[in-house]
């Protein structure tokens, strides 16, 4: 049953809306049942409605949610807003300078273009600076003639990179945004079209959005009042990568007519924990004042633990669970781990392999990270982007087959010389005569064995499974492994991606662009955390889940808040302001218990700096107020009630040991 604010949320269709939802106040719900709303009301009808949130997963788990309120609901829009910009512009790909079947480069194969077109001599970290550079420029919307900089070559390179993916007919992540940005800007009858089509416009995590995003969005909605924006300023955490915290604000004066509505109950966590991570975030400014609260009791203080340094710190972390865990008989998925940076899990690891306990390690390497899905990928870019010299340049000899760097070389100066790619190049014969004999026959094979299933008219399932076939790509994987057990992984990994494939056309006959299309978009597979083990993952990657119990270890001064944040005394202000974000983040997590620990010595990571050094604890444990905690700093227990605590737990574990 929806409480007043939300029902308040879902049924206001009449102005635009901004849902300020705290932590754990149920804003996925608050969307879902407007949607649910709006068609079972014959205010819209599914089709019309289009959903934006930041993350495949959460897009899935909106959809099953919204599909068992709404009949018809699988005609809904539900996607991330880089699956939106795709859309558009397979639809109006006419209008653009680009031609169907375009590429969309990963962070690695457009580094390298960048790299190719700079001054040669540069070192690698000059183009992947100006990559993060231009990846900035593109999310705040700005064409080279619009960038204010002192290095005026960076302009020029932003410009030559925008040409150059343009001439091959690829993208970056990036321009799923701010190509279809500048179309609509430019284009007043596929503006329209698009303002006609979305007929109510809903965003999640709304905090989360950055310039190009927001721009987007006004464009699509031209100044329309059906628009619901739901997020919490106090959960914007993705600064580093664009996202404006003050896009909230910005409503407020793009659309006069926006109501606000606040979402402050909290259906997660005891009011101990809330009333904690309250304390913490007032030190940040607010331009949307909310305290959210809970109704399900005070519970469990929050315990600050001290630990002489990080190796005591692991050891006591995982013996505490092991012992809550066997005592409270709980699972255990009931525990997370949660912590500034990756390198902080290293420790914990090996304790929890030492103890022989389960747990889920997130953010680890990626499906699509690895040689052989590379490789696959590659094969099917080439197919649907002839242009895509990429991916050309990553198959031509993968398997084997004789065509060697030497080769390759010079086709690639006779494509310079052409001015064409080098799919292009090496089919036509007449360009290739200062190629020797074998080498021409050999790319002629190539060439042949691309264009025999450029031609293929069946499924992209069909298509993929009779070109991996003719490779023999299988074996090439099985030669390629260094033992038997990579052997068996290898192998499992080309398999595990055909049945994917086939999965995806066995309803639908999709062509090759379109499966590209949907597999470019899936930077990761959704993690398998099913299993019943404790979880370990990052402040950023635990955001939007929650635990019984939680963890928060290294909460130092330079940790969190990160060095860096406290690097630019001019920048210090926003940044820690964002690092305080983060800690209300991970408090927020916890449904039940929360201790939250800092060590007092620290190693540093690299070896120059390996003398332990004082660490001390953050700040942000200073303003959480001693009397909802045990064990803070300013607070230390007295010595009766430091005996009782430890009775406490003697008398557990002797209970424990007696059953």
């Amino acid at each position: 049953m929806l409480n007043t604010p939300q029902r308040q949320a879902v049924q206001l269709v009449s102005h635009p809306l901004l849902v300020l939802a705290g932590a754990g106040c149920g804003k996925t719900r608050v969307i879902t049942e407007k949607m649910a709303h709006l068609v079972n009301q014959g205010l819209c009808r599914p089709e019309g409605i289009y959903a934006i949130t930041f993350t495949n997963k959460a897009a899935k788990e909106m959809k099953s949610r919204a599909r068992q309120l709404i009949s018809g609901g699988e005609a809904l829009a539900i996607s991330t807003f880089h699956a939106l910009g795709l859309r558009l512009l397979q639809q109006e790909i006419k209008h653009t300078a680009y031609q169907r079947g375009f590429s969309i480069l990963d962070t690695s194969e457009c580094q390298k273009v960048i790299q190719g077109l700079l001054p040669k001599g540069l070192k690698k970290d000059v183009s992947q600076q100006l990559q993060w550079q231009i990846s900035g420029w593109k999310n705040a919307a700005l064409k080279p003639d619009e960038v204010e900089t002192t290095v005026p070559m960076a302009i020029e390179v932003y410009q030559q990179y925008l040409d150059y993916m343009v001439s091959i007919n690829a993208m970056d992540f990036d321009d799923l945004i701010l190509q279809p940005l500048w179309l609509l800007g430019s284009d007043a009858v596929v503006r329209a079209r698009w303002q006609a089509q979305i007929k109510y416009l809903l965003v999640d995590e709304y905090q989360d959005t950055n310039g190009s995003q927001y721009a987007l969005l006004k464009l699509l909605m031209g100044g329309g009042t059906h628009l619901t924006c739901v997020g919490d300023d106090d959960q914007s955490i993705y600064g580093w990568r664009g996202a404006q915290a003050e896009n909230l604000q910005l409503l407020q004066r793009d659309f006069p007519a926006l109501k606000v509505i606040k979402l402050e109950q909290n259906y997660r966590s005891s009011s101990t924990i809330l009333d904690a991570a309250n304390a913490v975030i007032q030190h940040n400014p607010h331009p949307f004042e909310k305290k959210i609260w809970s109704d399900l009791g005070t519970g469990e203080p929050i315990q600050i633990l001290s630990y002489p340094n990080a190796e005591t710190e692991a050891q006591q972390v995982v013996a505490d669970i092991n012992f809550n865990r066997q005592v409270n008989h709980k699972n255990f998925a009931d525990f997370a781990i949660l912590y500034r940076s990756n390198h902080q899990a290293k420790l914990i690891e090996q304790e929890l392999r030492i103890s022989n306990l389960p747990y889920h390690l997130s953010g680890g390497r990626s499906f699509f990270d690895y040689s052989e899905i590379k490789d696959l990928m590659a094969y099917i870019r080439l197919l649907v982007n002839p242009k895509d010299n990429a991916a050309f340049l990553r198959v031509i000899n993968t398997p084997k087959r004789g065509i060697g760097m030497q080769t390759v070389q010079q086709l690639s100066q006779i494509a310079k010389q052409s001015g064409q790619g080098l799919f292009a190049t090496a089919s036509q014969p007449a360009l290739l005569t200062a190629l020797n004999d074998t080498a021409q026959r050999r790319m002629g094979e190539f060439v042949q064995l691309m264009k025999q299933h450029q031609g293929m008219k069946q499924s992209a399932d069909r298509v993929l499974a009779s070109l991996v076939k003719q490779i023999d790509y299988r074996n090439h994987v099985s030669l390629s492994a260094n033992n038997k057990l990579a052997k068996v992984n290898k192998t499992k990994l080309v398999l595990d991606f055909m049945k994917w494939v086939d999965a995806l056309c066995q309803n639908q006959a999709l062509p090759m662009d379109e499966l590209l299309n949907y597999l470019s978009l899936q930077t990761s597979q959704d993690e398998d955390a099913s299993e019943d083990a404790i979880r370990m993952m990052t402040l950023h990657a635990a955001k939007g889940l929650e635990f019984e119990q939680v963890y928060l270890i290294g909460v130092e001064e330079g940790i969190l808040p990160h060095a860096n944040a406290l690097a630019d005394a001019e920048e210090e202000n926003a940044a820690v302001e964002e690092e305080r974000r983060l800690m209300y983040v991970g408090m927020t997590r916890a449904m039940q218990l929360l201790k939250i620990s800092y060590v007092k010595k620290r190693k540093k990571r690299f070896p120059e700096e390996a003398t332990p050094a004082a660490s001390g604890p953050s700040r942000f444990l200073d303003e959480i107020p001693p009397d909802l905690t045990s064990g803070h700093p300013k607070a230390q227990r007295s010595e009766a009630e430091e005996k009782a605590h430890n009775k406490k737990n003697f008398a557990a574990l002797k209970a424990l040991l007696g059953d």
